[in-house]
């Protein structure tokens, strides 16, 4: 099974990047779906089946404390052919990064070795395409954070309809409530 941990983005704000990003012109451009909009942490791959136990037991053992996380600009990744929402790399969201990071090497994963670039994975595309100063700045309407408080385990599925992400496990702050925005 292909896994990744992640953090899960509200609705709300996943609709309105997506309703923005779609004004880009995207040669042959797929979507990501609403639903599958999220912040990787850390990506596993193919895991087998008897590793899953261990996954799940490190991400429960994590102490999470709410966070703000805040989009900063578009882009993309031009020869990958992937636009992106930027996030803003506070301190404590590669903390976090690193701390899970860790704890996954517990069950016999390596860490990556890029330096982690938290973004939201919109779309992807063919060919390669660079933003202009225009395209990249996001309205003021965007430029506010939400607070971070629960961790999922994704899985994912492929469909011919492109990938499902399910939730295998959920790791919630203490002081976890629904996500807020935040201007």
């Amino acid at each position: 099974m292909r896994l990744f941990i992640g953090l899960p983005i509200p609705a709300k704000l996943a609709s309105a990047i997506t309703r923005h990003a779609r004004t880009i012109p995207l040669p042959k451009a797929r979507w990501t779906t609403l639903e599958n909009i999220h912040l990787t942490l850390v990506f596993l791959g193919e895991v087998a089946e008897p590793t899953l136990p261990c996954i799940k037991h490190e991400l429960a053992e994590l102490i999470i404390t709410p966070f703000p996380i805040r989009l900063t600009t578009l882009n993309t990744f031009p020869r990958a052919g992937v636009l992106i929402a930027e996030v803003d790399p506070i301190p404590h969201l590669l903390h976090l990064q690193s701390q899970i990071a860790g704890s996954v090497a517990r069950c016999g994963f390596s860490p990556e070795d890029r330096p982690y670039h938290p973004h939201l994975t919109l779309a992807r595309f063919h060919g390669s395409l660079r933003l202009t100063n225009t395209q990249r700045t996001l309205p003021l309407s965007l430029l506010h954070s939400f607070t971070a408080d629960t961790i999922n385990l994704y899985r994912s599925n492929i469909t011919p309809n492109g990938p499902h992400y399910e939730i295998l496990a959920q790791k919630k702050s203490n002081q976890s409530k629904e996500p807020i925005m935040h201007s």
